[in-house]
């Protein structure tokens, strides 16, 4: 009767392990999941950018943050940094404008369906703390520490102009 209860007890364990690693397993991005997600965020934010300027473009360079998946969802935690750029009158390459912050992209079925940033002034650092978990938040600070952001930009506008850095006219 003993024997009985300790096979019962351990079958349960071993039962309970298996459907928990299968849910925790369900809820992790591959690598090509995660890129698709990323391919669609750089659209929609380009996609917000355009202008009727000159040979316009809009550069952008995202630092990964990681995700959250919960049942049909996906939220995507990133930084990105958009830079605006034109050909002026003078025929040179010109900056127009930019952005960088955090971004929470939110995914239902695979289909973006919006995003959340921090609003402006006073409201900023609440803001951050709603839309962000602390895990997110506390990369924040080295952002810039590496200039992978600017570097990227840099690197994309050179090879769409076909220009140096230093042609650039900020």
């Amino acid at each position: 009767m003993n024997k009985k209860i300790y096979v019962g007890i351990f079958v349960t364990i071993i039962l309970v392990l298996v459907i928990a690693f299968v849910y925790i397993f369900s809820l992790k991005l591959t690598i090509e999941e995660e890129d698709a997600f990323y391919s669609e965020i750089e659209r929609e934010i380009i996609e917000n950018e355009k202008k009727n300027l000159n040979n316009y473009k809009t550069f952008l360079s995202i630092k990964r943050f990681g995700y959250d998946v919960e049942k049909n969802n996906t939220y995507i935690y990133c930084w990105i940094q958009t830079e605006n750029f034109f050909v002026n009158d003078e025929g040179r390459v010109q900056m127009e404008g930019g952005s960088s912050m955090p971004y929470k992209f939110i995914f239902k079925d695979e289909a973006l369906i919006g995003y959340d940033i921090p609003k402006d002034g006073k409201e900023y650092k609440e803001s951050i703390k709603d839309i962000f978990p602390f895990s997110v938040r506390a990369k924040f600070d080295k952002v810039y520490e590496d200039d992978y952001l600017k570097n990227e930009i840099i690197k994309q506008v050179e090879n769409y102009y076909n220009i140096s850095v230093e042609d650039i006219y900020y």
